[in-house]
């Protein structure tokens, strides 16, 4: 982190780079510069009796410690801003320091212990390097429709849209190709002589076409079969 990222109120940072990146160095430039005042005699130190036993008290300010006011002050802001936007909320919530009680306690426990949002906000990418929730693993693509990705983000020196996710391929039972006997279609197979007779046509009729039928066979006369029978003589 540099120092303008160190003062610096855009982005997102984690609870650990809080803690160890904002709140100890303002615990140490506090100490430092009380020990300074004491050292030069701007302050006092003066023993106190506190129920537990130890401890000490100063009276009055002294220079180091005013002009320790304005870096404490500044990176104060900025540190909790910056945890803000990790929760994803605006940095206009460190206003709620000054709500009495639980003001304080709020701003306390919201951006020294809870984690921020998983994956990119419209705050910057998570400084954890988390998958977002709207794409997580296991996740079915339904829930991802319903609720969405982000429209978009702000990362330093441009915007940038998150990728679309595309529905699978549809996929399960296909009905098998049409197979088996097919009916020819009408007319086929063609004609030979489109717009001739039909086959046969001119030809000589077959032998007793058009003759009056035979009456069964009698005696002395052809039979059935067409044979003559024998005459008996005596």
């Amino acid at each position: 982190m540099t120092i303008g990222q160190w003062f610096g109120f855009q982005g997102r940072i984690g609870r650990k780079t809080w803690w160890l990146g904002y709140v100890l160095p303002m615990i140490g430039i506090s100490v430092l510069s009380t020990v300074l005042d004491i050292g030069f005699g701007f302050i006092t130190l003066e023993d106190a009796a506190p129920v537990d036993g130890y401890g000490f008290e100063t009276r009055g300010v002294g220079v180091f410690g005013l002009l320790s006011l304005i870096p404490l002050v500044w990176i104060s802001l900025a540190g909790q801003v910056k945890r803000w936007h990790d929760r994803d909320k605006s940095g206009w919530f460190v206003l709620v320091n000054f709500i009495p009680f639980i003001g304080v306690i709020w701003a306390f426990v919201e951006t020294g212990f809870l984690r921020g949002t998983m994956g990119t906000n419209r705050f910057g990418p998570d400084p954890l390097g988390g998958a977002p929730q709207w794409q997580q693993p296991g996740m079915p693509p339904q829930q991802w429709q319903q609720q969405g990705p982000p429209q978009q983000w702000q990362q330093p020196g441009q915007w940038q849209q998150p990728p679309q996710w595309q529905p699978p391929p549809q996929q399960g039972w296909q009905p098998p190709p049409q197979q088996g006997w097919q009916a020819p279609p009408q007319g086929y197979p063609p004609p030979q002589n489109p717009g001739g007779p039909p086959p046969g046509y001119g030809q000589q009729p077959p032998p007793g076409y058009g003759q009056p039928p035979q009456p069964p066979g009698q005696w002395g006369g052809p039979g059935p079969g067409g044979s003559v029978p024998p005459v008996r003589r005596d």
